[in-house]
């Protein structure tokens, strides 16, 4: 990411993306609650809070190192939060299973909600994060 500017629309990204899976999470809790109870949709909802809360987490521990600067780091950052996230949503559901008693269909559907918020972002190449940098280059030679 080389470039502070850029570093910067990630970090805004990684928030817009945590509020998409929030809204998708209460969305979801919201049909629960009209079509079925609010036992579903508060073990949905416990769902979409562990997916939400491991994913911001490991955003947040990849974007302490600029990649363009010190892409070693930020190799290492990715791996040390990748294993934590692990850790944390095997916690986090051990805890709902055990404290809140959730009921897991609904719980997995609220989880699995959060990465359907990845995956649209994904595959719509995440309109609202233009990594482009232009150059002279570019303007000079538009069809190089």
């Amino acid at each position: 990411m080389g470039n502070t500017q850029t570093f910067q629309k990630a970090r805004l990204a990684v928030f817009r993306l945590t509020v998409w899976q929030l809204l998708l999470t209460l969305v979801l809790a919201i049909a629960a609650v009209l079509l079925v109870d609010n036992s579903f949709a508060w073990s949905l909802v416990t769902g979409g809070l562990i997916g939400v809360l491991a994913g911001f987490y490991q955003a947040q521990r990849m974007m302490r190192v600029d990649a363009g600067l010190h892409p070693e780091a930020f190799m290492q950052g990715l791996w040390v939060s990748e294993v934590v996230k692990i850790i944390l949503t095997v916690a986090l559901f051990i805890v709902a299973i055990r404290l809140l008693n959730v009921t897991m269909v609904p719980t997995i559907i609220g989880y699995a909600g959060t990465y359907i918020v990845y995956w649209a972002a994904l595959g719509t190449r995440y309109p609202w994060f233009d990594t482009r940098i232009e150059s002279d280059r570019d303007k000079n030679w538009p069809d190089a």
